[in-house]
């Protein structure tokens, strides 16, 4: 199992956000853009790891004291390692950054990362300096504006990673109402 948690946006975002999206997938086909009902918001990736009770313990213990909250999005950018990835950004919220801090340390305390909220959009091979500049100014024109209320998290299961990869839920965490 290919397991991660997760922020599983509602539907009516995940259609707002590909309906913003449709002149761009339009004009740049050639990228691979992330299907509307694979959008998310990684909290913690665990990689292939074999599916068990104690996972799901940890999971309860470190978001036991955490409450739904809102997010807002920010803006769409892109960043670089061995190909362009497009993705969405949010404004600071201290809540989800002390839940994810938590899970963190919970299941790898000798990583000192700092969680960085946002949602792959697409996947593309490094153009030329000119279509990556203007690739990043029609995104920064993009306004994908929204806010929705986070009240649980999901363990979700990637199946055919390689190829189109499918989300399958596993299981659902709900946050501490008031």
């Amino acid at each position: 199992m290919r397991l991660f948690l997760a922020i599983d946006l509602p539907l009516k975002i995940k259609e707002k956000i590909k309906n913003r999206l449709k002149n761009l997938m339009r004009e740049y086909a050639d990228i691979k853009w992330v299907g509307e009902k694979n959008y998310h918001i990684t909290i913690y990736f665990f990689g292939e790891n074999s599916l068990s009770k104690n996972i799901n313990e940890k999971i309860k213990e470190a978001t036991f004291e955490t409450c739904p909250f809102y997010l807002y999005s920010s803006e769409c950018q892109l960043f670089m390692r061995r190909r362009i990835i497009l993705y969405l950004s949010f404004k600071r919220n201290k809540d989800l950054e002390e839940m994810a801090d938590s899970i963190i340390k919970t299941f790898n305390p000798q990583k000192k990362f700092k969680f960085v909220p946002h949602l792959t959009l697409a996947r593309y091979r490094v153009p030329s300096k000119q279509q990556y500049l203007l690739l990043k100014k029609k995104l920064k024109n993009l306004n994908i504006d929204f806010e929705f209320k986070v009240s649980k998290l999901t363990l979700f299961n990637c199946i055919n990673y390689n190829t189109k990869p499918e989300y399958k839920i596993i299981k659902e965490f709900k946050l501490l109402e008031k």
